[in-house]
């Protein structure tokens, strides 16, 4: 460990020896003269110069986000990773997004510490058809740390039609077929048709949605009221406009 003399003190000491020697020469009856002058030597020790704490640098993965043809108020989801990829901390204050149809369900303020990201969830659900744009926003206390471009374009929707056909029943005595479907593989379906006649084996949905998928079965009706279980599912994807 290196020692430092006080400067203030080390200069008080010098002065006292030199008063002593005036005073021992002005005793033989001698001129004498001393002097003592700073030749600009810097302060000792040095300040220390203080160092930066560190920045917060923001990034968005993807940089963008592009959401494709969309139909009209049908809801698409994509999510965007934010991080802090800085030295520093940052508190994002505020989230503001443009462009019809987009939005966000965050909640703000975020903390991010240095290394650590967040993400956030983008809905697209237009209103009205043609090409949409917009931004996701980031602010920390009034400044922009981050933007995030939005893309889409909404569809009207054009009217679709599933012809579903089965192969007859074996069973007797036969009183027509029931044609069921659903959204969702497996069921729960729900039923499309009244009881169609034993020598029907064609059925026509005309109320399809464009980019949705269906899921289609069919059962037979005895003249009892008895229904027989369900045929194999069929699966059919409604093209987007």
């Amino acid at each position: 460990m290196q020692h430092r003399t006080n400067p203030r003190v080390q200069a008080g000491l010098f002065l006292f020896l030199i008063l002593s020697i005036f005073a021992a020469i002005g005793c033989g009856g001698s001129k004498g003269t001393a002097s003592s002058s700073p030749t600009g030597s810097s302060p000792n020790p040095t300040p220390t110069p203080s160092t930066p704490s560190g920045t917060a640098t923001i990034t968005a993965t993807p940089a963008s986000l592009a959401f494709g043809s969309q139909v009209l108020n049908t809801a698409a989801s994509q999510t965007v990773k934010i991080a802090n990829s800085g030295t520093a901390a940052i508190t994002i204050t505020k989230d503001t997004i443009s462009g019809s149809g987009f939005s966000t369900g965050i909640t703000t303020p975020i903390s991010l510490s240095a290394g650590q990201s967040v993400n956030i969830p983008v809905v697209f659900n237009p209103g009205t058809a043609g090409a949409v744009s917009g931004s996701l926003t980031l602010t920390s206390n009034g400044a922009t740390v981050i933007s995030v471009p939005l893309s889409g374009t909404g569809l009207a929707a054009l009217a679709h039609s599933v012809d579903v056909t089965w192969a007859a029943s074996t069973s007797t005595p036969l009183q027509g077929y029931n044609v069921y479907r659903s959204t969702v593989s497996g069921g729960p379906y729900s039923k499309l048709s009244a009881t169609l006649s034993p020598t029907t084996l064609l059925f026509t949905d005309t109320t399809p949605v464009s980019g949705k998928k269906y899921f289609y079965v069919v059962t037979a009706l005895n003249t009892s009221g008895a229904e027989s279980s369900a045929s194999a599912e069929v699966a059919v994807t409604i093209p987007v406009p």
